[in-house]
């Protein structure tokens, strides 16, 4: 097993990591009481953008190369930009925890894009062959998101519940 086997499908489990935050933190700025017209706008933009993302990652998965590199890259810096406004024009209900895990695995994802057309510039031509992957890669990389991603979803959420006061609210779930 190379390197480049074992890290191929880093691209893709990236990817699910970065939409499964990006939606959250979209979603929490469309539901929280009290948004303004503003961050619901980005809110709505940043679910979209997360939902491709969770599709793109699929895609790449089950075809087994990168696809559409040119709009991945377009669709990975809209989403950093919209991460990055959503933190200015909402700061106090939006996880900066979240807003950084997205932004790191979106790098992972734009950076791998960006690679590839320089590669494709380089080398004159594209390679449309699926390309090996590994099992412990891919097993590897689903650990490192889940590490990554399950805190800042729970901080995602914290942050949307977030009180005037400082306070998050403690839920139960007693008689259930």
């Amino acid at each position: 097993m190379t390197a480049a086997t074992f890290l191929r499908s880093w691209p893709s489990v990236s990817a699910w990591g970065a939409g499964l935050i990006v939606a959250a933190l979209g979603a929490g700025a469309i539901v929280r009481p009290g948004s303004e017209a503003t961050a619901i706008g980005l809110g709505t933009g940043m679910v979209v953008l997360g939902l491709a993302l969770l599709a793109w990652g699929g895609a790449v998965l089950s075809k087994g190369r990168l696809l559409a590199p040119r709009a991945t890259l377009a669709g990975t810096l809209a989403t950093l930009v919209a991460t990055a406004a959503l933190v200015v024009v909402d700061p106090a209900h939006t996880s900066i925890l979240g807003a950084a895990a997205a932004s790191v695995l979106l790098v992972v994802v734009g950076a791998t894009a960006a690679g590839h057309l320089r590669r494709v510039r380089d080398e004159g031509s594209a390679d449309r062959s699926a390309q090996p992957m590994s099992v412990v890669g891919l097993l590897v990389a689903a650990a490192v998101i889940a590490v990554v991603v399950t805190p800042a979803l729970g901080a995602t959420q914290n942050a949307v519940l977030l009180r005037d006061d400082g306070t998050v609210p403690v839920i139960t779930h007693e008689g259930h």
